[in-house]
């Protein structure tokens, strides 16, 4: 499931690579460079230059907030300072005005600031604020010489950019959407046929390690001879292995493997635990676990020899008990 997670979040930001890259911000800055160029190109055609240059500075701020938030998702502070601003310029120049035309570039620009704004995923804000922006270019021409109705065509015309945006936001959320669970289908397959394979390789593994030491016995029991006392130890023994690879998985070391069948053909009883987490196990620390169990099973001539991995998070990481004619306790830290 994690992998399905991961698979998921990097389509998120696939989806949206393309309008945080060098391709956006470029896009952007050569339509700030062409509105500030027609903003003072057109400075005959209102009664003061300051308000157009603070609205060309204000329009730099919100190119330069755009390109900067590079989220998957449009931040909501960069929203409503973009949708702000719409408003803002608005009001800073349209009273402004001597006529029409190019003069009124700031409404372009913030429709297209909010263009982007929807894009990247704030629909319905970016609505709210073309609607703030269309209240204020309402107001100016209901009280100026422009009139309501030339304002209403103003807004109008303005539209259609930002329905594209919405029109656009929206296929690219259902295309995003189907890549998601494209690449979750794939995840899960890739998961189960992960799962499959290591399932098969620790089958095989544990088939490699039965015809290793049961084989012969086997072949043995099946050709009907008659069993000696020698044959029914290695059969003990040999189900004694079968046990330690399922419950001491981790101790299946070389140096333990044959000293435990060696212990246990001269009587010892060998018990062989594994509570331990495999993938925190260091190999380092596994040789030295074996080194001392495999001494351990070494020495002991009869009784019984319990060894244990403990369960992560302790400073000891195995135990070896020794209870027979000699009693010995070894803890082993880390």
């Amino acid at each position: 499931m994690a992998a399905v997670v991961n698979a998921a979040r990097r389509t998120q930001r696939v989806e949206m690579v393309q309008l945080t890259g060098r391709g956006a911000r470029i896009v952007i800055w050569a339509y700030f460079a062409t509105m500030a160029a027609l903003a003072l190109w057109t400075l005959n055609g209102v009664r003061s230059p300051w308000p157009t240059i603070v609205a060309i500075l204000i329009l730099a701020a919100v190119a330069i907030a755009l390109t900067l938030d590079t989220g998957d998702r449009l931040s909501l502070p960069v929203t409503v300072f973009t949708i702000v601003t719409g408003p803002l310029m608005a009001a800073l120049v349209s009273w402004n005005l001597l006529y029409g035309g190019y003069t009124q570039w700031y409404f372009g620009a913030s429709t297209v600031a909010l263009f982007y704004v929807a894009i990247r995923g704030r629909i319905a804000l970016a609505w709210f604020g073309y609607a703030l922006l269309s209240v204020t270019i309402l107001i100016w021409g209901t009280t100026t010489d422009i009139g309501f109705a030339s304002a209403v065509l103003l807004v109008a015309r303005q539209i259609p950019v930002l329905l594209i945006g919405t029109l656009f936001a929206n296929g690219l959320r259902r295309t995003g959407d189907d890549i998601t669970r494209v690449t979750a289908a794939a995840s899960v397959g890739a998961i189960a046929e992960a799962g499959a394979t290591a399932a098969r390789l620790e089958r095989d593994q544990r088939l490699d390690d039965l015809g290793g030491f049961a084989t012969s016995l086997l072949e043995k029991l099946a050709s009907g001879a008659p069993l000696e006392p020698a044959d029914r130890i290695e059969f003990a023994v040999a189900e004694a292995e079968v046990r330690d690879s399922v419950r001491a998985r981790s101790l299946r070391l070389p140096a333990v493997i044959v000293a435990a069948r060696e212990a246990r053909r001269r009587g010892v009883e060998v018990v062989l635990l594994d509570d331990s987490d495999p993938a925190e196990n260091e190999p380092a620390l596994l040789e030295r676990v074996g080194t001392e169990l495999a001494a351990a099973l070494d020495a002991a001539a009869d009784g019984r020899v319990t060894a244990r991995l403990l369960p992560p998070g302790r400073d000891v990481v195995a135990t070896v008990v020794v209870d027979g004619s000699r009693y010995e306790r070894l803890e082993i830290s880390r």
